[in-house]
């Protein structure tokens, strides 16, 4: 018995060792960076923050933009789009933004349904043309619902997704994949889903494919000229940029393999850089005299936080847009009108010590510092 004991324990240790070698071999080591000594200005108190935060959250890339006063005032890259060629990271880099992309098609649902006059309390039935019907089980979903996540819809399991062919994933086959919604407890409940239902009733009704006209209503009229949608579930296909995330025992980084769960993808699959992040945001700075506020009123009824926004408190100021995760891409992108600031950053690791909101908390706090 005690023999066996051991076996089993010597076992378990090999593996174990096994283990950590392999985690070092498939592994990056961390790049080590040095900051501004004694930064004076605000330039150079947020790239020492930047700095610092490449360090302290074990990021292999950084892009941080920011806008005041309807101005650009600060967009730089700091680090790696690979690891293994040591490919910089630079503010034209593809970067798929995962869920921020709920912001473009948020505003491309208010653009058109408001110039179709269609009031967001219509159900998700009474739009869609015959033929592409859902079963009555969806008769009382709303456009409300799906922007505000209402809809008592929820995404696959994990294990559920693994198993759907490529030609299940196109958006247009999305109704034969539909999960029955649970109708008779419809708290909110955050799932990609309902976006991705969404951008299927817009192009359904609208006659055009959604990525084509969220270019056109939305992305264009934004200056977002090199800002597509996903045409492919591999992020590889539409950049060079890896992500990652740290490993398990080790102090270093690994590859993070991900993939779209649908394409196109109205609720993740927004490719952007940061060149086309900071034309964005100067448009949602520019409030009464630029277009999007006409679709910002829309999706707020005139009253709170629109549809599809995010409400976060920023050194005591709110900020309205949208984190971002998916495998290893990580942003966020939010603007606060009171203070008539936005910011935006993107990194290539997984966030797991909240770095994104630790890092937009520390560019307010220097903006807002005495000179």
């Amino acid at each position: 018995m005690n023999r066996k004991i051991n076996y089993i324990l010597l076992g378990l240790v090999i593996w174990f060792l096994l283990f950590l070698g392999w985690e070092w071999w498939k592994s990056y080591p961390l790049v080590k960076w040095n900051g501004a000594t004694f930064p004076q200005t605000k330039e150079e108190k947020i790239d020492s923050l930047m700095l610092q935060s490449l360090q302290t959250f074990r990021l292999p890339g950084l892009v941080l933009g920011i806008v005041e006063n309807e101005k650009l005032i600060f967009l730089k890259s700091l680090g790696f789009a690979d690891l293994k060629t040591k490919d910089s990271l630079k503010t034209s880099t593809p970067f798929p933004l995962a869920s921020i992309s709920k912001l473009a098609t948020a505003l491309t649902a208010s653009s058109y349904f408001r110039s179709q006059e269609i009031p967001l309390e219509s159900t998700v039935n009474s739009i869609l043309p015959e033929g592409k019907k859902l079963s009555a089980e969806f008769e009382s979903i709303t456009l409300a619902d799906l922007l505000n996540h209402t809809s008592g819809l929820k995404d696959p399991k994990r294990l559920e997704q693994l198993f759907i062919q490529s030609e299940n994933r196109i958006l247009r086959n999305l109704p034969d994949h539909l999960p029955i919604p649970e109708l008779d407890k419809k708290p909110k409940n955050y799932a990609d889903i309902n976006y991705d239902l969404l951008g299927f009733v817009i192009e359904s009704h609208a006659g055009i494919e959604f990525d084509q006209l969220a270019k056109e209503k939305i992305l264009k009229p934004s200056g977002m000229n090199g800002t597509e949608f996903n045409r492919t579930i591999h992020p590889s296909d539409h950049t060079p940029l890896k992500a990652y995330q740290p490993t398990f025992i080790w102090k270093r980084l690994e590859e993070k393999k991900t993939r779209f769960e649908r394409f196109p993808s109205p609720s993740s699959g927004l490719i952007s850089t940061g060149i086309d992040l900071g034309n964005a945001m100067i448009h949602f700075s520019r409030w009464d005299m630029g277009f999007i506020h006409k679709e910002l009123e829309f999706l707020s009824g005139n009253q709170g936080v629109p549809s599809g926004f995010q409400e976060i408190q920023l050194s005591g100021y709110t900020f309205w847009g949208h984190f971002g995760e998916q495998g290893g891409y990580n942003g966020l992108f939010f603007f606060s009108k009171e203070l008539d600031r936005g910011i935006f950053l993107l990194t290539n690791s997984r966030d797991v010590k909240d770095h994104r909101f630790k890092i937009a908390e520390g560019v307010i706090s220097i903006l807002l510092s005495n000179p």
